[in-house]
């Protein structure tokens, strides 16, 4: 069985870092701090449903989205898979390159993903 502190802690890390947030400016919005966020972030928290509900309330999502656990699948461990593969006997060079381009197609799936929410 997954840990649900653990699985909770990534969760809000990911909404977090999709809102373009550091742990300090979500502790500050949620009124919490810092260390705190780092905590849950880690899986070592325990937090209260008041304290769920800020963090929601800060990230100004429903407080669903942050229980709602978004799972590659087979199709998507065989595509990470291949993936990998492919990479595996590349140079660093190679690597950096593969990781820029990675971090501008997530840059502009997160773009999307924006303009469509506000339809």
């Amino acid at each position: 069985m997954k840990d649900i502190l653990k699985e909770f802690g990534r969760r809000v890390r990911d909404i977090r870092k999709e809102h373009g947030l550091s742990q300090e400016e979500l502790a500050e919005k949620a009124d919490l701090h810092f260390t705190y966020i780092g905590g849950i972030e880690r899986g070592e928290r325990n937090l209260s449903l008041k304290n769920i509900k800020r963090i929601a309330d800060a990230l100004k999502i429903d407080i669903r989205e942050l229980f709602t656990v978004e799972e590659t699948g087979i199709e998507g461990k065989t595509i990470i898979g291949d993936i990998n593969r492919i990479l595996a006997d590349k140079n660093v060079s190679a690597l950096r390159l593969v990781k820029l381009l990675i971090e501008d197609v997530d840059k502009w799936l997160k773009e999307v993903k924006i303009r469509n929410s506000d339809y």
